[in-house]
């Protein structure tokens, strides 16, 4: 399994490790880093998160009640505690929202559909890889723009104007990462199905959206350098191992089945995915605790997540 998790990983190191290259030999600097984020922020994600629910079955959607509630509590209540937590603890928004959404969003696109499907084989690893898109688009990165802009809004008006924290507000709310992926579910639930052969309108660009982030994050690592801070060890920690267990805990408590078990904790223990980094390049925002925090959770991943599958017996 632990080779399995290699192979599954390699991609995403090897696709930073480029970006760090390119960065090294002067191909490309921080701007350009801002740049590649501005077009997968504004354009290429917008595209595959529309075009992917609209191609997600209804059947998906609406199956399996319990993992939708479990996972749930990892991705959706977790991360809303964690912000009110940070923003107490740091009194500063934006970066409670960037915190707190690298410790609740794994990442389920790049890895679940190689370690899941292998795992728990087709079908499971399909609904727990919907399950896991439906609350990344549909609630995690339009709630962290909103919130973003709130923080810029705050940041910028020392008084908290409520006209300008409105403004920003109404700003964010056209932005296509918000409305995009809203839009596309609402579409799917109303019966709206994409046909196939339409499905390369959004992919065509939409499929470039991972890679072209995790290289704009490679230069990022590069031109900002990695640290190796005591909150990116924090961020990794409750990422990596802390999310699981609470989860696992809960679980537990409410003595639910040991399969849901299973399924619920291997998926929260995959490592952080590439949305804090690029919402904080795109944000000007801790763009070097984000990308050092995606960095070390991926490559720690290979050993907490060989862990965590050992104690669940599954592999």
């Amino acid at each position: 399994m632990s080779f399995t998790l290699v192979v599954a990983i390699a991609p995403i190191i090897f696709t930073l490790a480029l970006g760090y290259l390119a960065g090294l030999l002067k191909q490309f600097d921080k701007n350009a880093s801002q740049l590649f984020i501005d077009l997968v922020m504004s354009y290429a994600l917008p595209l595959s998160l529309f075009g992917g629910l609209l191609a997600t079955q209804r059947e998906v959607i609406i199956h399996d009640l319990p993992l939708f509630l479990w996972l749930g509590v990892g991705m959706l209540l977790v991360f809303v505690i964690l912000i009110i937590l940070y923003n107490y603890l740091c009194s500063n928004l934006g970066l409670a929202v960037l915190r707190a959404l690298s410790v609740a969003c794994p990442s389920v696109p790049f890895m679940g559909t190689s370690v899941l499907a292998i795992i728990f084989g087709g079908t499971d690893s399909v609904i727990l890889v919907a399950i896991c898109g439906l609350y990344l688009n549909l609630v995690q990165v339009p709630l962290s723009v909103l919130l973003l802009s709130v923080a810029k809004a705050q940041k910028k008006d020392t008084f908290g104007s409520a006209a300008s924290a409105k403004q920003r507000l109404l700003s964010a709310l056209k932005k296509p990462l918000v409305w995009a992926p809203i839009l596309g579910f609402t579409l799917n639930l109303t019966g709206f199905h994409l046909a196939t052969r339409f499905q390369p309108l959004f992919s065509e660009l939409g499929q470039a959206a991972g890679g072209v982030a995790l290289f704009s994050i490679g230069i990022m690592l590069y031109t900002q350098k990695f640290h190796l801070t005591i909150p990116v060890l924090v961020n990794v920690l409750l990422k990596n191992i802390g999310l699981p267990l609470v989860v696992w805990g809960i679980m537990l408590l409410f003595h639910e089945s040991f399969h849901f078990q299973q399924m619920v904790i291997a998926t929260l223990a995959i490592p952080t995915a590439a949305m804090p980094s690029m919402l904080g390049i795109q944000n000007h925002l801790h763009e070097d605790e984000m990308a050092s925090t995606q960095l070390v959770s991926t490559l720690l991943a290979v050993i907490t997540m060989s862990v965590f599958l050992v104690l669940l017996r599954v592999g």
